[in-house]
C-alpha cells in the first residue's frame, strides 16, 4: 500500500469562502475587561524553547495560560506524537515515548468509539487518516524563516481493485464509514474495533483483509490487529454487499493519492485537524460567536505560528477554581498578543493539558490543572523534542533556579543536578562554594545562613557551571507550618514545610533537621525527609487536634494538626421532590425506594438510566438538587452512599467551587453490587462549595446499558478545627504617637450595623465617636457594615442615620471616610461616601497617603469591575513621593488571586521605600508582618498613629536589631493576630 501526496501552494478557495461567511466576531469580553496581571514566569526548558506560565484576572475572574514559544532556527523540533489512530494517551506517556520536553493536546477526537482523531493526520509527509469529504487542517513544516503553519485541505482521492473491480475509497484510517462505502485502514490504525466505524450496521458490513497483494481474510468487522504488511478494506450496505463473496486469494490493489493543501510538496512536516482558524494575517479571524463551542468559557489549547518563524502552543486551564477559561474570541486575543500570525483551535475542554520537563527532571510533569482533575488519554499531541545533546554535563541547574534564603545559623539543602545541552539530567557531582564566606556557608549540599546580607551560590561540574542568588534573612523571629496539616486516617501521611519569619516578616523555609518537633507519639509520628520537609504520619483515628511543638534558633511555637474527620449529612436522599432527573443521549428518572440492608437508611433516590437507541456518544443520566446543595467550610471529601448496578458506568459530580463548575469523580467504573461509600475530593482555599448534580456517564457506545442506582447519605467529610497557633506580640502595639505636623491619630471603626429600627445602634455608634474624638483622633474610618447586620443590606434610613451621627458627633476639622462592605450593598452608601461628599480613592493624612479598598464579599472587583486596575493605579501613584501608605478595606481580601495581587503591589511599594501597612477592617484584631508590610486587623474599633517622618527605607528596617520598630505606625487597644498570611513564601 502505498500514499501518494500531492500538495499546492494556499489555501483551497472553498475553505476561504467558508471562513468569510461565519459570523464576525465582536471580542466584547476581551475588548470590555481589563485584565490585571497577576504572576507571569519564564523559563527555558530546552534549546530555543520557552515556558510562560502566566495569571491574570478580570471581572470575570482568574484566567491561567501556559505558553509554549519554540524560537526559529531551535534544535528542538516539533512532531506528531502518537501511539496509533485508535489508542489514546496521555500527553505525558506520549512525550515520554517520543523523547519529547514538552507536548499539548492535538485534535479532537472520537472519545465515546473509536478514539480516532476527528480530522486528518499526516505525519512526517506521510497521509495516515483522510476523507473522500475535504477535511480542514492546519500543516507544520520547516521552512526558510523558521517554523511555518498553514491552513488548508485534506481529501482523499483514492481506490481499491478487488478480483478485477475497482471501488472508490471513501475514507482512509477513518472514525466512520459511511452508507454503501468502502474504507481503508493502514496498519497505523491499531487496536481499534472497526465494527464501531460502521454508520448503519442493520444495513451490513464486510471487512477483507489483504496481504501481499492478495486477499487474506474475509469477515464481520472487528478488532483483529491490521497486519503490518497489509491493510484492512471495510465495506457498508450495497458495497459490503458487492464485496462479501471476494474469494480469499483474489487479487487486491490501491491507487491511494491525497490531497493535501495544508503542507507544502516534498514536506517532511505534519498535519493535523484544525477545527476553527484563530488568527488570521495578524488578527482575530472570523469566529462565529453564536456557537456556544466557541462563546462558552473553557479549558482552551490553540496553536500558532509568528510571522519571524517562532511556533506557538498555548493551554488555558478552565473549569477549575482558580481559572475561568476562555472564549474563542479571547483564545484568539491571547494568540495575537503572544505574536501570532496565524493560529487554530485544537481540543480543548477535559483535552486540553499541557506538559513540559522542567530542567534537571528525569521526565515531562503537568503544567496546566485538567479540568477533569485528571490527565485524559487524548489521540495524539503536539509534541517538542530537542536534538540529541553531546554527552556530559554543559550547566549545573541549582534549586530548579528558585533564588535561596536562610536564616542566620540555620540552612537549607539545595538541589544540584548537571544537565546536558538539552536540560537532562548528566553525570557529575557538582562541588558548591559561595561568593561571600562572610554570610553564609556551605556544608556538602547544605548552604547556611552566617549574617544578613546577599551572596550567591556556585556550582561546579567539570567545565560545567552554575549560579543562583541567595539572601540571609534577619534572625529567625517566629515559625509555623506552610499550610495547615489535616490527615483523614491511621496510616494517612503529610508532607509539610515548615515556615519562619524575621522580625520584618520575610519568609523562608526550614530545613526540618534544624527544627525540634515534639507531638504525642500515640497520635501523631513526624520525621524529618531528606529534602527538608517534615513528614507527618496519623498514628490515632481522631477525630482530634494534635498539638505540633517546632523549636528552631530559641524561637518556639506550636501548631495544630487536625487528625481524622466528622461526617456532616447534608441531604439523606430519600426525598424525590427535592431531586429531578436530566439526561443526555439516554432517558432517566428518579424515585424513591425503600432500603432494608443499610443501617442507618430507611430510603435511597433510585436513578433509573437506559441509553438504548439513543445517538452515538456519551451518554449521561443525572440528578440534580432543586437548589445547590452547599458544603461547610473546610470540607475535604464529599461522601456518597451508591448501591451498584455492575453496569460499570462513570459516577461523578459537578462541584460549584467560588460558582466555577468542577467535575468531580466519584468512581472511575461502576463495576459492582451492593453498598458503598464512595468519595470525591473537595478542592482546597475555595471560598464556597455546592454540589449542583451527580451523573452516571457512559462513554462506549459498544458497552453502555440500561440500569439503576441506588443513591442515599450525602455529606461532607470535614477535618476538626485546628487550634490557635502561638500567638505572638509586635512592637507596632503599643502607645499612640504624639501629634505633631506630619503625625495623626486616625480612628477605624468596623461593623457597627447602624439600624434606622434601633435608635439605640445609631447612639452606640456616636459613643465611639467621642471616644476616638476623646483619644485624639483627626480622621474616622468607618471600615465597612455600618449598616446592616447578620448578611442583610441596610437601607437608604439607616445610612441617613448614620450621617446624622456622624455629622452632629465629630468636631469641625475632623474628617471621615466611609468605605462600604457587605451591608452597604443596594444603598446610598454603596459606593462609599466621605465628608467631603463621594469617598475619594485616596486621602492624605498628616503626609500619610490613605487608599480606600471595598471588598465586599471578600473581593475587590466584585464592588466595581475595574475597581483592581484603579488599586493598582493608586498604589503606584504613591511612589516614591510618600513615605507611608495605608491601604484600608472593609475587611480581607479573600479571593486567592486578589491577595496575592495585594501582597505583590504593597511589596514592590515597600521594596521602593515607602512604609506599608494594610488595614483590615474585621472582627480578627492585631498586628502581623509579611515582607516588611504590616497587616492590622482593627476588630471593631481600633486607634492608629500614623508618623510620615519616622517611615524608615527598607535597608534601614532590615539591619534594625529584633524587636526595634521605627515606629511610624501604632496601634492601640488590639490584641494579637494570628499569622494568617503565614502560607505565602517568598
Amino acid at each position: 500500500m502505498r500514499v501518494v501526496r500531492t500538495a499546492t501552494a494556499g489555501v483551497c478557495s472553498t475553505l476561504l469562502a467558508a471562513l468569510l461567511t461565519t459570523t464576525t466576531a465582536t471580542p466584547a469580553l476581551a475588548d470590555a475587561l481589563t485584565a490585571v496581571e497577576v504572576s507571569t514566569d519564564r523559563e527555558t526548558i530546552a534549546p530555543g524553547l520557552s515556558l510562560e506560565r502566566r495569571t491574570t484576572l478580570d471581572p470575570a475572574g482568574a484566567v491561567r495560560t501556559s505558553l509554549l514559544r519554540l524560537a526559529a532556527g531551535s534544535s528542538t523540533v516539533p512532531r506528531l506524537l502518537q501511539q496509533d489512530l485508535t489508542t489514546p494517551r496521555t500527553p505525558a506517556d506520549l512525550a515520554a515515548a517520543a523523547g519529547a520536553v514538552a507536548a499539548v493536546n492535538g485534535d479532537f477526537f472520537d472519545i465515546d468509539r473509536t478514539g480516532t482523531p476527528d480530522g486528518p493526520v499526516v505525519v512526517d509527509g506521510t497521509p495516515l487518516k483522510a476523507d473522500a469529504t475535504p477535511q480542514t487542517a492546519v500543516g507544520v513544516e520547516a521552512g526558510a524563516a523558521g517554523w511555518t503553519g498553514r491552513l488548508g485541505q485534506v481529501l482523499l482521492q483514492g481506490s481499491a481493485t478487488l478480483a478485477g473491480s475497482t471501488h472508490p475509497l471513501a475514507a482512509l484510517g477513518t472514525r466512520t464509514v459511511p452508507a454503501d462505502s468502502l474504507a481503508l485502514f493502514p496498519p497505523a490504525w491499531g487496536a481499534g474495533d472497526r465494527a464501531l466505524t460502521v454508520a448503519d450496521p442493520a444495513a451490513g458490513a464486510v471487512e477483507l483483509e489483504v496481504r501481499a497483494g492478495r486477499v487474506s481474510a474475509v469477515r464481520a468487522p472487528g478488532a483483529t490487529p491490521v497486519p503490518a504488511d497489509g491493510y484492512v478494506l471495510v465495506a457498508t450496505g450495497s458495497r459490503a454487499r458487492a464485496l462479501s463473496a471476494t474469494p480469499v486469494g483474489a487479487t487486491a490493489g490501491t491507487d491511494l493519492r491525497v490531497r493535501d493543501d495544508a503542507l507544502s510538496p516534498g514536506s517532511r512536516g505534519f498535519a493535523l485537524g484544525a477545527r476553527l482558524e484563530l488568527v488570521r494575517d495578524g488578527a482575530i479571524a472570523p469566529i462565529d460567536v453564536a456557537d456556544p463551542t466557541w462563546a462558552a468559557l473553557r479549558a482552551r489549547t490553540a496553536l500558532g505560528w509568528t510571522a519571524t518563524g517562532d511556533l506557538l502552543l498555548l493551554t488555558v486551564d478552565g473549569g477549575t477554581s482558580r481559572s475561568r477559561g476562555l472564549t474563542a474570541v479571547e483564545t484568539a486575543q491571547r494568540m495575537v498578543e503572544a505574536g501570532a500570525r496565524g493560529a487554530v483551535m485544537l481540543d480543548g475542554g477535559g483535552s486540553a493539558q499541557l506538559v513540559a520537563r522542567r530542567p534537571g527532571d528525569a521526565g515531562v510533569s503537568e503544567v496546566t490543572v485538567p479540568s477533569d482533575g485528571a490527565a485524559r488519554p487524548v489521540a495524539h499531541a503536539v509534541g517538542l523534542v530537542p536534538a540529541p545533546a553531546a554527552p556530559g554535563a554543559a550547566s549545573v541547574v541549582l534549586n530548579r533556579g528558585t533564588p535561596l534564603r536562610v536564616f542566620p545559623g540555620l540552612g537549607r539543602r539545595v538541589e544540584a543536578v548537571p544537565v546536558d545541552a538539552a536540560g537532562a539530567p548528566a553525570p557529575g557531582t557538582p562541588v558548591l562554594t559561595v561568593a561571600d564566606p562572610a554570610l553564609a556557608s556551605v556544608e556538602g549540599t547544605r548552604v547556611r545562613g552566617t549574617a544578613p546580607g546577599r551572596t550567591a551560590l556556585r556550582a561546579g561540574a567539570g567545565t560545567a557551571t552554575g549560579a543562583l542568588d541567595v539572601e540571609v534573612l534577619g534572625p529567625l523571629a517566629r515559625l509555623g507550618l506552610q499550610a495547615p496539616a489535616a490527615l483523614p486516617g491511621p496510616g494517612a501521611t503529610a508532607d509539610v514545610t515548615v515556615l519562619g519569619r524575621d522580625v520584618e516578616g520575610r519568609a523562608a523555609a526550614l530545613d526540618a533537621a534544624d527544627v525540634a518537633v515534639t507531638t504525642d507519639p500515640a497520635l501523631l509520628r513526624a520525621e524529618a525527609l531528606p529534602d527538608g520537609r517534615l513528614r507527618l504520619t496519623a498514628v490515632a483515628a481522631g477525630p482530634a487536634t494534635v498539638d505540633l511543638g517546632l523549636a528552631a534558633a530559641g524561637v518556639r511555637t506550636s501548631a495544630g494538626v487536625a487528625l481524622g474527620s466528622s461526617p456532616v449529612t447534608l441531604d439523606a436522599l430519600d426525598d424525590p421532590a427535592a431531586w429531578t432527573a436530566g439526561a443526555v443521549r439516554s432517558t432517566a428518572s428518579v424515585s424513591r425506594v425503600e432500603v432494608a440492608d443499610l443501617p442507618g437508611v430507611r430510603a435511597a433516590l433510585r436513578l433509573t438510566h437506559d441509553p438504548t437507541g439513543q445517538p452515538v456518544g456519551t451518554s449521561t443520566a443525572a440528578l440534580l438538587p432543586r437548589t445547590p446543595v452547599r458544603l461547610p467550610g473546610g470540607t475535604r471529601e464529599v461522601a456518597l452512599q451508591v448501591r451498584g448496578d455492575g453496569g460499570g458506568g462513570w459516577l461523578r459530580g459537578v462541584l460549584l467551587v467560588d460558582g466555577a463548575q468542577r467535575p468531580v469523580t466519584f468512581a472511575a467504573r461502576v463495576d459492582f453490587t451492593g453498598w458503598r461509600t464512595l468519595r470525591a475530593p473537595v478542592p482546597e482555599g475555595a471560598r464556597s462549595v455546592a454540589v449542583e448534580r451527580l451523573y452516571l456517564a457512559q462513554t462506549s457506545a459498544a458497552t453502555r446499558r440500561a440500569g439503576a442506582l441506588d443513591v442515599a447519605t450525602l455529606q461532607a467529610v470535614v477535618p476538626p478545627p485546628a487550634s490557635a497557633a502561638t500567638a505572638t506580640g509586635d512592637p507596632a502595639l503599643g502607645p499612640l504617637a504624639a501629634g505633631g505636623p506630619r503625625t495623626a491619630r486616625v480612628a477605624v471603626l468596623s461593623g457597627a450595623g447602624v439600624s434606622a429600627a434601633r435608635p439605640a445602634s445609631g447612639e452606640q455608634l456616636a459613643a465611639e465617636l467621642r471616644r476616638a474624638v476623646a483619644g485624639g483622633a483627626r480622621h474616622v474610618v468607618l471600615a465597612g457594615d455600618a449598616v446592616g447586620s447578620g448578611g442583610r443590606a441596610g437601607t437608604g434610613a439607616d445610612v441617613d442615620l448614620v450621617r446624622s451621627v456622624l455629622a452632629r458627633t465629630l468636631p469641625p476639622g475632623t474628617t471621615w471616610a466611609w468605605i462600604p462592605g457587605g451591608g452597604e450593598r443596594g444603598t446610598p452608601a454603596a459606593g462609599g461616601l466621605s465628608s467631603a461628599g463621594a469617598l475619594p480613592r485616596t486621602v492624605d493624612v498628616a503626609g500619610t497617603r490613605f487608599v480606600h479598598v471595598a471588598t465586599a464579599g471578600g473581593t475587590v472587583r466584585a464592588s466595581d469591575p475595574q475597581a483592581l486596575v484603579r488599586l493598582r493605579d493608586d498604589l503606584a501613584g504613591a511612589g516614591p513621593a510618600a513615605r507611608s501608605v495605608v491601604v484600608v478595606s472593609a475587611g480581607p481580601v479573600a479571593d486567592p488571586d486578589e491577595a496575592a495581587l495585594l501582597r505583590r503591589w504593597t511589596t514592590a511599594l515597600r521594596a521602593g521605600g515607602a512604609r506599608v501597612a494594610v488595614v483590615e477592617g474585621d472582627a480578627a484584631t492585631g498586628v502581623v508582618r509579611e515582607e516588611e508590610v504590616l497587616r492590622v486587623g482593627t476588630g471593631t474599633a481600633a486607634s492608629l498613629s500614623v508618623a510620615a517622618d519616622a517611615a524608615s527605607p527598607p535597608a534601614a528596617a532590615r539591619s534594625a536589631a529584633p524587636g526595634v520598630d521605627d515606629g511610624w505606625l501604632r496601634v492601640q487597644s488590639a490584641g494579637p493576630l494570628l499569622d494568617r498570611y503565614q502560607r505565602q513564601v517568598r
